[in-house]
C-alpha cells in the first residue's frame, strides 16, 4: 500500500508540473510626459585659415582722436568765429610758436597753430605782414593735408587773411587762390571741404584787388578739366561782376576788359550745364551798357559772337539794340 501511495504522489507531482501556470499580473509602466524637443545644434562654421602669403591681421581699432576728426571736419571753421578772436599778449612769440606747431606731426597741434593766425591778422597785422609770405606757404601745405580737420582749418585761415588784410593779400592771392581752386577738384565727394574752399574764394573776390583776382580765376579755374572747378570759377566771376558793376568792368584797363569778356563768352558756351548759366547772366548785365556792343565785337572772336547772338538778342530787344 505504501508503494501505491508513493506512485500516486509521483503522478500528482508530474501532473502539477504539466499544468499551465497562471499568467503573472501585468506591471503598469508609469506614463512619462513627452519632453519639449530641444532645438537642433547650430552647425559650427569652419574656421578661416590664413592662406599662404597672407597674414591674418587683427581688427583695426580707431582711436578717439580719429573718431573725433570724422565728425568735426567742418566744425573747425565754424568754431573760429571772428568775434571770439582776442588780442595776443605777445604777438611775436605767438607767431614763432605758430610755425613750430605747424611743423608738428600731430594734427591737433597743427589746428592750434592755424587758429592763431587769424588773431594775428585781425589784431597784430604789423607783426604778421613781414612773415606773411612764409605763413601763406605753410598754410597752403596744410590745405593739401589729407585730414579734413586740418584742411578745413587751413582754408578758413586763408579766408580770415583775405577778410582782415584785404589788399595786403594781393601779393599772395595767386598762390592761395590756386590752392583753393585745386582743392575743389581734389575734394570731389566731400561737400564740407568744397564748401570751405568756396567760402574762402568768395572772400578772395570780395576783398582783394580785381586785377589780382581775375588772373587767378582764369589761369587756374577756367581751363580746368573738372566741371566742379569751372563751375566754381564761373560763380566767382559772376560775384566779381556784381561787385564791380558793368561800368567798371567795361571801363577798366583794356587787358582786364578783354580777358573778362572773352572768359564770359567761353563760359556761356561751356560744355558743363552748371557753368553756362553764370556766363549768360553776366552777359545779360553787361549788355545793358551802352558801350558793350562795341567792346564785345572788338574783343570777342566772331565765332563766339555768332553763337551768343540769340542770347543777347533776347536781352537787348527791349532797348532796341540790333546785333
Amino acid at each position: 500500500m505504501e508503494a501505491v501511495a508513493e506512485k500516486v504522489k509521483k503522478l500528482q507531482g508530474n501532473s502539477a508540473a504539466l499544468l499551465p501556470r497562471p499568467p503573472a499580473p501585468a506591471t503598469r509602466k508609469p506614463v512619462v510626459a513627452p519632453l519639449t524637443p530641444a532645438p537642433p545644434p547650430k552647425p559650427s562654421l569652419p574656421k578661416k585659415r590664413a592662406t599662404h602669403g597672407r597674414s591674418v591681421r587683427p581688427a583695426k581699432t580707431v582711436s578717439r582722436d580719429q573718431r573725433t576728426d570724422v565728425t568735426c571736419s567742418f566744425q573747425t571753421a565754424e568754431s573760429q568765429n571772428q568775434d571770439d578772436l582776442q588780442p595776443l599778449s605777445n604777438p611775436a612769440e605767438s607767431l614763432s610758436l605758430c610755425f613750430k606747431q605747424l611743423s608738428s606731426d600731430d594734427w591737433m597741434t597743427k589746428v592750434k597753430g592755424l587758429r592763431c593766425i587769424p588773431a594775428l591778422a585781425q589784431h597784430h597785422p604789423d607783426t604778421l605782414m613781414p612773415k606773411l609770405h612764409e605763413v601763406c606757404l605753410v598754410v597752403i601745405e596744410e590745405v593739401k593735408n589729407l585730414r579734413p580737420s586740418v584742411a578745413c582749418a587751413a582754408m578758413d585761415t586763408i579766408r580770415c587773411l583775405y577778410v582782415h588784410l584785404q589788399k595786403g593779400m594781393d601779393t599772395e592771392a595767386n598762390w592761395t587762390g590756386q590752392a583753393l581752386l585745386l582743392k575743389i577738384s581734389q575734394a570731389c565727394g566731400n561737400a564740407f571741404l568744397q564748401q570751405q574752399a568756396s567760402e574762402a574764394l568768395e572772400a578772395l573776390v570780395q576783398n582783394c584787388s580785381p586785377g589780382r583776382v581775375l588772373p587767378v580765376l582764369l589761369n587756374t579755374g577756367q581751363s580746368h578739366l573738372s566741371p566742379a572747378v569751372r563751375a566754381s570759377t564761373a560763380r566767382l566771376l559772376h560775384l566779381l561782376a556784381d561787385r564791380l558793376g558793368a561800368t567798371k568792368v567795361l571801363t577798366a584797363r583794356q587787358s582786364f576788359t578783354q580777358r573778362f569778356l572773352t572768359a564770359v563768352s567761353k563760359m556761356s558756351l561751356d560744355a558743363a550745364a552748371e557753368v553756362r548759366p553764370h556766363g549768360r547772366a553776366i552777359l545779360q548785365k553787361l549788355a545793358l551798357h551802352r558801350d558793350f556792343m562795341k567792346l564785345w565785337q572788338k574783343n570777342v572772336a566772331e565765332k563766339d559772337r555768332h553763337s551768343l547772338e540769340k542770347v543777347l538778342r533776347n536781352v537787348v530787344k527791349n532797348i532796341k539794340i540790333h546785333i
